[in-house]
């Protein structure tokens, strides 16, 4: 089964500044602050320029041959750090956490999956939440973190049971987003949604749960700047995919069954980044 995939990746902006690793250098310009020079490069570009005027100099006259100049630094020598500025990340996991044949296994991951994050992302400070739903709700397991103990602490008692209320946790992850937005201290949002896709429990008395996780989908999608949606239902030939189509139809990324692993999740959200 082909992936429908799109991407809105937010890459790493280079800035001047003292923030983040210096990934290059230009030019001093007339009027700033010298502050934060690339001497390496400023050495090397005075050093090039007198070998310059060196080199014209002894030409033109060779009785000067043995007198050396020494080296200046001028103005169009200088350059000056560029740095790439460190991006806050926020990871909200929705699992599936309802008793079907897959929840053991989509719980072990998810852990694994959020522990890893924040160990790698711990420099970052980047946060992960996590909402889980099941039986006839939907809870926030794990509020907004960059503490690898509190996700431990909160994930620890995590278990399987009941139906699957999927409407009720895109619903509550909703809200984490909109709180999330409201801050604005993240320049970047990623979902990843674990779960078989087989919504059979409404919001709304005689709704269709489907058709009622669709709706709220399309409005997470304008908040997240990536979802990413990881089966974990067993493919069989010819069934229809729940989760593909959820994907397909929000623009996200599909995983099928057989890439549930701790190390796709980690890998997905760093291309995500």
């Amino acid at each position: 089964m082909a992936h429908p995939h799109s991407y809105s990746r937010r890459f790493h902006a280079g800035k001047k500044g003292r923030i983040g690793k210096t990934i290059s250098h230009r030019p001093f310009k007339d009027g700033e602050e010298c502050g934060d020079i690339a001497w390496g490069a400023t050495l090397t570009m005075a050093m090039l320029r007198s070998y310059r005027e060196e080199a014209g100099r002894l030409s033109s006259n060779s009785m000067d041959q043995e007198k050396a100049l020494p080296i200046r630094v001028e103005p169009e020598d200088i350059r000056m750090r560029v740095h790439k500025q460190l991006e806050k990340v926020f990871v909200l996991f929705l699992i599936d956490s309802s008793d079907s044949m897959a929840a053991r296994r989509r719980l072990s991951v998810a852990k694994g999956a959020v522990l890893g994050l924040l160990r790698r992302a711990y420099q970052q400070r980047h946060a992960v939440a996590v909402v889980t739903f099941s039986d006839t709700s939907a809870k926030l397991a794990l509020r907004p973190t960059s503490s690898v103990f509190l996700a431990r602490k909160s994930l620890r008692s995590l278990r399987p049971e009941g139906a699957t209320p999927m409407a009720a946790g895109v619903q509550k992850a909703l809200q984490v987003l909109r709180n999330i937005e409201a801050r604005r201290e993240y320049s970047s949002k990623i979902v990843i949604v674990l779960s078989d896709g087989e919504a059979n429990v409404p919001i709304h008395r005689d709704g269709d749960p489907h058709r009622e996780v669709m709706i709220l989908l399309r409005r997470m999608k304008k908040l997240a700047g990536q979802l990413i949606f990881i089966d974990s239902k067993r493919n069989i030939p010819g069934r229809r995919s729940e989760m593909y189509e959820m994907a397909k139809a929000v623009g996200g990324r599909y995983f099928s069954p057989d890439e549930l692993t701790t190390g796709t999740i980690l890998r997905a959200v760093n291309q995500a980044e």
